[in-house]
């Protein structure tokens, strides 16, 4: 999957450029990167890498297992990973890796003679019951060539003949990740999510092509799997494949439009227990309504979930990736500081829309290439991005937190302000979230709130001044707090 990954970023970034030419979908168009964004306390070498204070460990207290942060990997993700120490400093509670039938069957063979060292490798991470450990969820990728049609690609469908072949390996898969101590893999870790391939809306005739052109194929294999992944473990939740679903092909890209309706029409819903899809900021104008501007996943969800719900299925729903990039690859600028206020607005929005887990593509740089979507760079000895502290403290401020609301405009007096409401049901405190679009806008503003006393955290978790009623000359009960394109926690004391 990351080789198809990398090649899809390539060729979307390239596209995207020649078929949204002028489209400005993240800053607004107007408004010129800031010569002074705000960075966490850093210090720079001559080569210009930035190095992170040290952190200790931000694993969250066992509650909050359900948080919704994830984090994608590839390949290994076991203790002697170099990226392993970051994924467990992050707090990131859920993983997502691909497994592939390819490397674990190359040959057609029986469980037994499966090279499960290929599949050990990857889900190593995972929790092992009453220990230490993520949550998992296991991306099944990659045909072998012998299970497959003679001109499909490995991610394509698999030949109708050979879906008794793949129903075995499902099986087998499932039962030496269910923990229950039989046929268990070393440890008796617990995968209990199994995501069937990745962005399968790709078109078939693409250098990586995938099952878009076989929406009934593709409901056909999640109708085979569907039992077998229940049969072996019971607790198990079948994945929808996240799909892209933008980039569409009459928009030059690779993405069939119609597969998610086509799938569901051949008879899907009842073999995923969740929905999943991807999102980028990159794609956010097909979201947002005219004179709008953010990130867009919060309105690609609602979207997304009306459609379910028209068909009557109500799912939960996952986003297995979503994130963007700290370089400046040509024709889409970006900086370290504005992954990072990315960081803090795509969770919030994932938050907002109920989504249950959100992962962040990826903990590190892709490399080959790939324009730099990790939090933690892919050197010999990996450094730490202000992006990761940005991660770890939306973690600690939101994990928890129960989302209440949106604030209207009508409220922040500003359209250009997304703020959103959470409650701390531990101390009974009220806490915010707010920035100003777009993402590397200059503006400042000042949001009113309810309130006595309040205590700003920045995105980079510095503990700001105490801000009281009285601090902006009118004892009125209310609080001003300064807003700009950073987002801000906002904690209420009183």
């Amino acid at each position: 999957m990351l080789e198809n990954r990398r090649s899809s970023l390539r060729v979307v970034w390239s596209a995207t450029l020649a078929v949204l030419a002028g489209v400005i979908l993240l800053t607004g168009g107007a408004q010129a990167r800031p010569a002074n964004e705000a960075t966490a306390p850093t210090t720079a070498d001559e080569s210009g890498k930035i190095f992170m204070p040290m952190t200790t460990s931000n694993r969250p207290t066992k509650w909050a297992w359900e948080s919704v942060f994830g984090m994608q990997m590839y390949n290994d993700s076991r203790p002697t990973s170099p990226f392993h120490h970051s994924l467990m400093d992050s707090g990131a509670t859920w993983l997502r890796i691909a497994v592939h039938w390819s490397s674990i069957e190359p040959n057609n063979t029986s469980p037994s003679a499966y090279l499960w060292e290929q599949a050990d490798k990857p889900l190593g991470a995972a929790e092992i019951r009453g220990g230490y450990g993520v949550r998992v969820i296991g991306t099944i990728e990659t045909a072998p060539v012998w299970a497959r049609y003679d001109s499909f690609k490995a991610d394509g469908p698999i030949n109708a003949a050979n879906m008794p072949d793949f129903k075995e390996f499902v099986g087998a898969l499932v039962e030496r990740f269910d923990g229950d101590g039989y046929m268990d893999a070393p440890g008796s870790p617990i995968v209990d999510y199994w995501e069937f391939y990745n962005e399968p809306d790709r078109r078939l005739a693409t250098t990586d092509g995938r099952w878009g052109d076989h929406p009934a194929e593709y409901a056909a294999m999640m109708a085979a799997v569907y039992p077998v992944v229940k049969s072996a473990n019971p607790n198990a939740k079948v994945v929808f494949g996240g799909l892209a679903y933008d980039f569409f092909t009459d928009q030059g890209g690779p993405f069939i439009r119609t597969f998610l309706d086509d799938v569901l029409a051949a008879g899907a819903g009842d073999h995923f227990d969740v929905f999943n899809f991807h999102t980028y900021p990159l794609f956010a104008s097909n979201w947002l309504a005219a004179g709008e501007s953010g990130a867009g996943l919060y309105q690609k969800s609602q979207y997304l979930r009306a459609k379910l719900q028209a068909v009557g299925l109500h799912k939960p729903m996952i986003v297995t990736e979503a994130g963007w990039h700290s370089n400046s690859p040509p024709g889409l600028p970006s900086s370290p500081e504005t992954q990072s206020r990315y960081v803090a607005q795509l969770f919030t929005q994932s938050l907002a829309a109920d989504i249950d887990v959100m992962t962040w593509w990826m903990l590190y740089d892709p490399g080959e290439g790939s324009a730099d979507f990790g939090l933690v760079t892919r050197d010999a000895e990996p450094f730490r991005k202000p992006s990761f502290l940005a991660y770890q403290t939306i973690v600690n401020q939101l994990t928890g937190k129960e989302f209440v609301r949106t604030l209207p405009p009508s409220e922040t007096k500003n359209g250009w302000m997304e703020a959103y409401e959470f409650h701390d049901p531990l101390t009974g405190r009220t806490q915010y979230i707010a920035w100003l679009n777009p993402i590397i806008t200059q503006a400042t503003g000042t949001l009113s709130i309810a309130a006595e006393e309040v205590r700003t955290i920045s995105l980079y978790g510095i503990v700001g001044p105490t801000i009281t009623d009285a601090g902006d000359g009118a004892d009125n009960g209310r609080v001003s707090v300064p807003i700009n394109g950073q987002p801000v926690y906002i904690e209420v004391l009183r």
